[in-house]
């Protein structure tokens, strides 16, 4: 999984339309930036202890929960990036700090997605999204498939492609997931992009020329799997 090509982030726009930009007087926290997949570890592992009824954790016990090979060292410097949230030998208010790394995550609110190219992985990360995170939401579909152009999927009508740049400025999307073909991805990109989407999930096996400012994260399922086989082999 690449890191994000930017050091200049384009402000996402959540379901209420209004802009964020993290960044902290006025330039990009790059420390924070890579560690923010381990907070969103935290998150979850803390918002899984919330639920249990556990009040207060140590770096320790979260170290358990998260796993990973993820140290209580490595826990407790992250999150005394943030500012002071524990006291030494108590440990960290749960509420609390997952209501803090909720707002540096951007998991306070609601965010709406469109995805591009509705096959069979864009079916199946709708789905997931749909079922298992909250906080994120299809807000639009995208394919050129006449089977597939005019269908519904759970009440969203899949509209065709270059239906996309006069539909999806309405929408207050800040997400956009690219599912297709490689010899496509940059011309759906570019239309995300004019249509007002500040950040992609890029599926696409192939890399996206974009500006500076698009928060990018591409995943190509086969290079991940070569990391997998390589091991094995």
């Amino acid at each position: 999984m690449r890191t994000l090509r930017n050091t200049k982030r384009r402000s996402l726009r959540p379901s209420n339309g209004k802009a964020r930009v993290r960044t902290r007087r006025g330039l990009p926290n790059r420390s924070l930036v890579a560690s923010i997949p381990r907070l969103f570890l935290y998150h979850r592992g803390l918002e899984d202890a919330l639920r249990e009824g556990t009040l207060v954790v140590t770096s320790h016990e979260l170290a358990k929960r998260v796993g990973r090979g993820i140290s209580s060292t490595q826990i407790r410097k992250d999150l005394s990036s943030l500012g002071t949230l524990g006291r030494r030998g108590q440990g960290y208010d749960v509420g609390m700090l997952v209501q803090k790394l909720a707002g540096i995550l951007g998991l306070d609110r609601d965010w709406r997605i469109a995805i591009v190219g509705f096959g069979h992985l864009g079916r199946a990360l709708a789905t997931f999204l749909e079922l298992r995170e909250e906080k994120f939401h299809i807000a639009a579909i995208f394919d050129t498939d006449p089977n597939l152009v005019g269908t519904q999927w759970r009440g969203l009508t899949i509209s065709h492609l270059d239906e996309l740049e006069r539909i999806l400025p309405a929408l207050a999307c800040g997400i956009g997931i690219v599912t297709v073909p490689a010899a496509a991805a940059q011309l759906v990109a570019d239309k995300l992009i004019n249509a007002g989407i500040g950040a992609l999930l890029n599926f696409a096996p192939t890399s996206l020329t974009l500006d500076a400012k698009v928060a990018v994260r591409s995943i190509d399922l086969a290079s991940e799997l070569s990391i997998l086989t390589h091991h094995l082999a």
